[in-house]
């Protein structure tokens, strides 16, 4: 119960922190341009920082054998999910220029900046080592896959942004890292640290500030739609279920909890960025993104509930 406790006191600071954000764009104090102005430092500066801080492990066998297990895990919930998606929504009776949105938002999870916010909170720096480990196959299926539902009639994908985004060069060096014998020199290690801690309020405040960008009765209108509530189940509760099966490998308790948290994290903003890139209905897609992180509130105190009782029997 102290850990539960533990666990959603700082979860509350981390919403608090995107209230505050929310807030501040409402305010205008972040005028319209902000999120991506903290899109690009978190892309590009914190995050990379962050995830070389975290992979900066000494060389073992183990790591390696981590890093096959979390692959793993990841490519199973999101090939799934992408199956489950893709067949529900042909169901759907809904409008073709949401459908793509819906699917996107149902599969991709805000892994990057939620998730490696909540491991980090939860596990320190080992967190991020699991955290990095299991986005590495989201990182490339998010830049593939989720381009490709949008972009499915327009041109081909630019294989060159996919690859050579600051996301998957910091994962791919950070792999380096872990292969490498020895660690990075204290001062180089202590800089990435310093750079890479504000990752978790900057991500919060991008959050926060995406939701106050949205017209109040725009949202409103959304949370009465029961596709999206449909999402953002799937997205919270059913998806990251997927991986349960997992638990009769016997695999440690935290890299399992790692993996099974960041796969219930709301509903990536990403996707309503591509939405917008591509001409569909982008505010159909953050509405999603709003009301699955809203829900997240819940659920994610929820999935950590129950990893303690599974603890509990280990």
């Amino acid at each position: 119960m102290n850990q539960f406790t533990h666990f959603t006191q700082e979860l509350t600071l981390l919403y608090s922190i995107a209230l505050i954000g929310y807030m501040l764009r409402k305010k205008e104090i972040l005028p319209d341009g902000s999120e991506k102005v903290l899109t690009v430092i978190i892309l590009n500066v914190t995050m990379p920082a962050l995830i070389l801080f975290g992979m900066d492990v000494t060389f073992s066998i183990e790591n390696l054998i981590q890093f096959g297990w979390l692959s793993l895990l990841s490519a199973f919930v999101l090939i799934l999910s992408s199956v489950i998606s893709s067949f529900t929504v042909k169901k759907l009776n809904i409008e073709v220029e949401k459908k793509n949105a819906l699917e996107g938002i149902m599969i991709f999870g805000n892994q990057g900046f939620l998730g490696i916010a909540v491991c980090f909170l939860l596990f320190g720096k080992e967190g991020v080592f699991y955290g990095t480990l299991f986005n590495f196959v989201y990182l490339l299926y998010i830049w593939t896959y989720a381009i490709y539902l949008f972009a499915r009639n327009a041109e081909s994908v630019q294989w060159r942004k996919v690859f050579l985004n600051s996301g998957v060069i910091a994962t791919l060096a950070g792999l380096l890292l872990m292969i490498l014998p020895g660690t990075l020199p204290v001062v180089i290690s202590n800089t990435l640290e310093l750079t890479g801690k504000p990752t978790v309020p900057l991500s919060m405040l991008l959050i926060g500030s995406l939701l106050g960008g949205m017209p109040l009765a725009d949202l409103k209108l959304y949370l009465k739609n029961k596709a999206l509530w449909l999402a953002s189940f799937y997205k919270l509760i059913l998806f990251p279920a997927l991986l349960l099966p997992f638990l009769l490998f016997s695999l440690p308790i935290q890299l399992f909890a790692v993996a099974f948290l960041i796969a219930g994290m709301p509903s990536a903003p990403t996707i309503s960025m591509y939405a917008q890139a591509y001409g569909e209905d982008a505010s159909y897609a953050a509405a999603g993104v709003a009301l699955s992180t809203f829900l997240s509130c819940i659920t994610i105190p929820a999935l950590y509930s129950f990893l303690l009782i599974i603890s509990s029997f280990s």
